[in-house]
C-alpha cells in the first residue's frame, strides 16, 4: 500500500526542485557572501574562456556555447537552483550545436560546460535537502542520457555528478550539525543561567523569610510583655514609655512590612529548612576582610558612617555582595590587592571594591561560570540599587553599589 504522506513529500519535493524552489545560499558573514561570490563568478568566467577556446564552431553557436557555460554559474550566485535549471537548459540544448565534439574528447558538452555543470552540481548539494537532491540528480540524468552513445559513459557520468552532489551536501550536513551544536549550547548556557538566578532567588527568600520572622517574633514578644513591663510604674511615667513603646514597635512593623515585601518579589523554595541561625550584617564585613587577609591576599578596608540606621535586609544584602565580591577577587584575580569601601550616609548606603590587575593569565576555569553577579545583580534590583560590576582599565575590577534609603531607613520604591 502507498504511503500517501511519503508520496506527499517527494512529490512536494520534485515541485520545489523543478519549478518553485528559489533557494539561497547558505547564511554567511558579509565578507564571506562576497568571497563566496566571487570564487563562483569566477569559476564561471573560466569555464566560459575554456568553451571559447576549445569549440570550433561558428561564431553564433560559439557565443551562445560561451553564454550556455557562464549563465548557470551566475544564477547560482543567488540561488543554486536557478543556476542548475539553466543548466539543464544546455544539457539539452548544447550538444545540438556542437557536432563531432564527442570524436575530440569524448563528451557531447564542451569542457568548459562539465566544469560548470560540476560547481552547480556541488552548489545545489550545499544548499538543499536529500529529497530535492534525488531529483536533482534524477532530472539531470534523464536529460543527459539520450546524447551519450555508451552505458559506460553514463555511468561515469553518475559517479561523477554523484561525487558533486554528495560532496556539496556533506558541507550541508555538517554546517547543520555545527549549527544545531552552537544552538544545543546557547540553550544550555541559558538553562545553567536560569537555574543560578532561580537559586540565588531561593536563597535571598530563604534570608529574607528569617529577618521577617525575627522581626515578627520581637514585635509580639513586645506587645505581650509591655502589660507585665509597665504594670509598676507611675501614671506619667507609664504613659511617656507607653507612647515610646508604640512608636519602637511601629518602626518594627513597618521595618518588617518593608522586607516582607522584597519576600514576595523573589521566590522561595521550600525544598530547603530555614536556617535559624542569626544573619550576618554590616558589622561582619571586618570579618570578611580578615578571612581574605588570612588567605594570603592584601586587602584594606575603609568604613566611615554608623550602619545602626540601616534595616537588617539592607545590611544582609550588602554583607552577601561584599561577600561574593571578594570571593570573586580571591578566584579570578589572585595576587592582586583588594581595597573594600563601605560609607552609610543617612540616605543611602555605598560600597566600592576593587581588586589591581592579575599578573599573568587570568584564571577562568573556576566553578560558577559567573553566577555570583547574577546573585549580586539580583540582590541589587531587589533593593533597587544602582550597581556596576566591570573591568578596569588597567586591567583590574570594580564593583559599585548604592543602595537608596528613606527617611525610615527603608529602601525607596
Amino acid at each position: 500500500m502507498i504511503d500517501r504522506r511519503r508520496f506527499r513529500v517527494w512529490w512536494d519535493a520534485l515541485r520545489y526542485t523543478a519549478f518553485a524552489g528559489t533557494d539561497a545560499p547558505p547564511k554567511r558573514s558579509a565578507g564571506l557572501n562576497w568571497l563566496r561570490g566571487l570564487a563562483i563568478v569566477g569559476c564561471g568566467l573560466w569555464a566560459a574562456f575554456v568553451t571559447f577556446s576549445t569549440v570550433s564552431v561558428p561564431p553564433p553557436a560559439k557565443t551562445f556555447n560561451v553564454l550556455v557555460t557562464v549563465l548557470p554559474c551566475l544564477l547560482a550566485v543567488r540561488s543554486p537552483l536557478w543556476g542548475w535549471r539553466t543548466l539543464i537548459v544546455g544539457i539539452v540544448s548544447t550538444p545540438l550545436t556542437l557536432p563531432g565534439i564527442a570524436a575530440s574528447w569524448g563528451w557531447p558538452w564542451a569542457p568548459g560546460f562539465a566544469l560548470t555543470a560540476a560547481l552547480v552540481f556541488y552548489l545545489v548539494g550545499e544548499s538543499n535537502n536529500q529529497p530535492e537532491l534525488a531529483w536533482a540528480g534524477l532530472i539531470s540524468f534523464c536529460a543527459a542520457t539520450p546524447f551519450l552513445s555508451d552505458w559506460r559513459d553514463a555511468a561515469l557520468l553518475v559517479l561523477l555528478g554523484g561525487i558533486a552532489f554528495f560532496l556539496g551536501n556533506t558541507v550541508r550536513q555538517r554546517r547543520l550539525a555545527e549549527e544545531e551544536r552552537a544552538a544545543h549550547q546557547e540553550r544550555r548556557l541559558a538553562e545553567e543561567m536560569r537555574a543560578a538566578l532561580l537559586e540565588e532567588r531561593a536563597g535571598i527568600a530563604r534570608e529574607l523569610h528569617d529577618v521577617v520572622a525575627h522581626h515578627m517574633s520581637v514585635l509580639a514578644l513586645r506587645a505581650d510583655s509591655a502589660r507585665f513591663r509597665f504594670a509598676d510604674q507611675d501614671k506619667a511615667d507609664r504613659e511617656a514609655e507607653i507612647w515610646r513603646e508604640f512608636a519602637d514597635l511601629a518602626g518594627t512593623a513597618r521595618e518588617g512590612l518593608t522586607e516582607l515585601r522584597r519576600l514576595l518579589g523573589v521566590l522561595r523554595s521550600e525544598e530547603h529548612s530555614v536556617a535559624l541561625t542569626p544573619q550576618p550584617g554590616l558589622g561582619k564585613v571586618a570579618e570578611l576582610v580578615e578571612g581574605v587577609k588570612a588567605a594570603g591576599t592584601e586587602c584594606e578596608l575603609a568604613v566611615r558612617g554608623g550602619f545602626d540606621h540601616v534595616p537588617v535586609g539592607v545590611a544582609l544584602s550588602v554583607f552577601r555582595i561584599v561577600q561574593e565580591a571578594l570571593s570573586n577577587a580571591i578566584q579570578h584575580a589572585p595576587g592582586s590587592a583588594v581595597s573594600v569601601e563601605l560609607v552609610s550616609a543617612p540616605d543611602s548606603v555605598r560600597l566600592l571594591i576593587e581588586n589591581g590587575p592579575v599578573d599573568g593569565p587570568k584564571r577562568t576555569d573556576q566553578a560558577g561560570g559567573g553566577h555570583g553577579l547574577v546573585g549580586m545583580r539580583e540582590r541589587a534590583a531587589m533593593l533597587a540599587a544602582d550597581l556596576e560590576a566591570g573591568e578596569r582599565p588597567d586591567g583590574g575590577f570594580r564593583v559599585a553599589l548604592t543602595v537608596p534609603l528613606d527617611r525610615e531607613g527603608c529602601p525607596q520604591p
